[in-house]
């Protein structure tokens, strides 16, 4: 059972107060008692000798009985007490409590105590129940001795209930004064107490409050005691508390903000393999929310991301792991696990992950590009050296034969010349920095120049061209040159590609803040499947009849280059035996007047 502080302090009071109080009661008392009885005692004694040297002096002739009873009754009645005149033998010849008469009936008093003590040493006392009178007495004795020949004991006794009756009214007052000083203790220790319990709840609130992190509550200085030193110290813990906890908050936010920062992902486990702390990058990758519990084993299903994350926050043992993720998206990561405190005792482990799937993707590409590149080029180069050979080797060649030889190297130098020209290209594009100068033009313009063109081709190759361009200008900023490139190998594969006597029609939409270029063809389609990459550089749906009517695999390619640096997008819609239709925007000038004249 929870008691209070209250209760203590005045549990305390009150058993100190009432043993000091115990003690005043009992040891005044008992000194009471004895100096009261002293009192009375020497006060009886001077009566006694009173009335003793006045028997001696001759006062009276106390040697009848008459006589003698007579003078102890009025003695007796004079001084408030029994006295008692006896002969040298004990017998009693007079007492101011029995009557004459019965002087007979009283025994010798020879073996009283008091009378013995009083012949042997001049004065005697007693205190004892007395037959005679029938309640306890308080005896003093002496011997007596006049000049009329008188000799003996004379005897004063007092009721004990007088020295009674005062001790008691003393130990009454006594017990009052005790308990009116019983009562002071105990306002005193409800006062006290209440004054100390309260500024201890204030401290108490105060502390929790600094356990709750609330800083704000301070403790009110009161007395300068040990209290009081006791709440500066808490209110100068709690200055240090918020500065520190400031201090670390300030620090945790930098680290947080530095980890939110960073592209890999960073995650901290303890030693029982709990997931502490996240950065945005590792809930981005692995698709979780930081704020919920999360533990490393219900979130990876890879034993080596496991072990490693085990033998750092164990063994203090740093590994370098790859994984792979098939889930929502495929990607390619590199762990970095390293042991988070000191060596010889871990706390946990920190792992860093490194998104390596674009740098695998580049690497691949780059290993594509290298081997499409030496495909593409040892096709002619064999063809050439062919054909060079053959030139060099024969010794009569026809001139026909020759020309028709020497227009094959030709076309093949040209494909080379074509594809290092595209690549050029391309790696322009690439390239392409602030410093390149955009110009605003008339995109309608350049679709009419662009058709006009290719007139000559749409006759040969019997195919129609179709326009479906705004009659107002449709501004756009860029590089013209460019944007024309991109027409021309849109328009041209649509050429090479769309059916003999079909249509190939080129639309332009002018959209809120965009416009649209769209080339449809009637042409084989694309395969959906096809579709994704046919933007990659030498990728080809069909590889042969590619070649064969003089592509290089880059004009796609260039064209999304081309589109993508000056903000726009592309894509292709299409079905299998149902034509083509690529799609490009490009930002519009708004608020622009067109320019004068055709570009």
């Amino acid at each position: 059972m929870r008691v209070s502080l209250r209760l203590k302090w005045m549990a305390a009071h009150l058993l100190v107060g009432s043993l000091v109080l115990l003690f005043f009661v009992l040891f005044l008392g008992s000194q009471l008692e004895g100096y009261f009885e002293e009192r009375f005692e020497n006060r009886w004694k001077r009566e006694l000798e009173l009335a003793r040297e006045f028997v001696e002096a001759g006062g009276e002739d106390l040697r009848t009985p008459v006589a003698a009873d007579r003078w102890a009754d009025r003695v007796g009645d004079l001084l408030g007490m029994r006295f008692t005149l006896m002969d040298s033998a004990g017998r009693v010849i007079g007492d101011s409590e029995v009557d004459l008469s019965r002087l007979q009936e009283v025994e010798n008093h020879s073996d009283r105590p008091e009378v013995i003590e009083a012949l042997a040493t001049g004065f005697g006392k007693s205190r004892r129940y007395s037959t005679t009178v029938g309640f306890d007495l308080f005896y003093l004795a002496a011997p007596i001795g006049s000049p009329g020949g008188l000799g003996g004991i004379i005897r004063a006794a007092v009721p004990s209930s007088e020295i009674d009756e005062s001790l008691s009214e003393i130990k009454r007052l006594i017990w009052l004064a005790t308990g009116f000083g019983f009562a002071l203790v105990l306002i005193a220790g409800y006062a006290t107490s209440a004054s100390l319990t309260e500024r201890v709840k204030q401290m108490a609130v105060t502390a929790k409050l600094f356990a709750q992190g609330d800083f704000s509550n301070r403790v009110a200085s009161g007395a300068d005691d040990e209290i009081s030193d006791l709440g500066k110290a808490l209110n100068q813990m709690g200055d240090d508390l918020q500065r520190s906890l400031v201090q670390i908050t300030q620090e945790r936010d930098q680290l947080q903000t530095i980890l939110d920062g960073m592209v890999e992902g960073v995650m901290v486990t303890d030693r029982s393999g709990n997931i502490v702390l996240t950065n945005n990058s590792f809930e981005q990758i692995f698709q979780v929310s930081g704020d919920g519990d999360l533990e490393a084993s219900s979130l990876f299903r890879d034993p080596d991301l496991l072990e490693a994350l085990i033998c750092a926050s164990r063994q203090s043992i740093d590994t370098v792991v790859s994984l792979e993720l098939s889930n929502p998206v495929r990607k390619a990561l590199k762990a970095h696990v390293a042991t988070l405190g000191p060596a010889d005792e871990p706390v946990g482990a920190v792992a860093v992950f490194h998104d390596t799937t674009e740098l695998q993707h580049l690497e691949k590409v780059r290993r594509d590009f290298v081997a499409n590149v030496s495909h593409e080029l040892r096709t002619p180069l064999t063809a050439i050296k062919g054909y060079v050979e053959t030139l060099l080797d024969a010794s009569a060649i026809e001139a026909e034969q020759k020309n028709t030889f020497l227009n094959k190297v030709l076309r093949h130098a040209d494909r080379m010349a074509k594809l290092v020209d595209d690549l050029l290209n391309l790696s322009k594009l690439e390239s392409f920095g602030p410093e390149t100068e955009l110009e605003q033009f008339d995109l309608t313009n350049v679709c009419l120049r662009v058709a006009e063109n290719f007139s000559g081709l749409f006759r040969t190759s019997n195919l129609e061209l179709k326009l479906n361009l705004p009659d107002a200008p449709v501004l756009v900023q860029g590089v013209h040159a460019e944007v024309e490139s991109a027409l021309n190998n849109l328009i041209e594969n649509a050429v090479k590609y769309g059916g003999e006597g079909e249509n190939v029609t080129v639309s332009l939409a002018d959209l809120d803040d965009h416009v649209q270029v769209s080339i449809v063809d009637q042409g084989p389609g694309i395969p959906v499947d096809h579709q994704p990459r046919i933007f990659e550089r030498f990728y080809r749906v069909d590889r042969g009849r590619s070649r064969e009517l003089g592509g290089t695999g880059l004009g796609l390619s260039i064209v999304k280059h081309i589109v993508q640096r000056h903000g726009g997008r592309i894509w292709v819609e299409s079905n299998l035996g149902q034509g083509a239709a690529f799609h490009f925007t490009l930002p519009r000038v708004l608020n622009a007047q067109a320019p004068s004249g055709n570009q």
